[in-house]
């Protein structure tokens, strides 16, 4: 769908901005929270129990979703990431 805009540039950036920031009392963990999603530097995403997974990094222009049809022990699989790092691969080897 080339050209087509789904999300406005205002709301790329209202999901992208900082919402929340500390120790996430569920999770037990430090996070950094966006609308709806973690934010991990300038990308954003989160992970599913199971392994599905999603990356966005606009200054990238990349998005990456998985989403599995089996659930697995999540610390047993990292198709998800796996998956992520390979689109950066890949994008490394479209600027050299």
């Amino acid at each position: 769908m080339r050209g087509v805009r789904l999300l406005s540039q205002a709301g790329c950036d209202r999901a992208g901005e900082e919402q929340f920031s500390g120790e996430d009392r569920r999770l037990g963990m430090p996070v950094r929270w966006g609308l709806g999603y973690g934010l991990f530097g300038s990308s954003l995403g989160w992970g599913g129990w199971g392994g599905s997974m999603v990356m966005i990094d606009p200054g990238g222009r990349m998005a990456v979703a998985y989403v599995t049809n089996q659930m697995r022990e999540p610390a047993d699989d990292n198709r998800g990431l796996e998956l992520v790092m390979a689109a950066y691969d890949g994008l490394e080897g479209l600027r050299a």
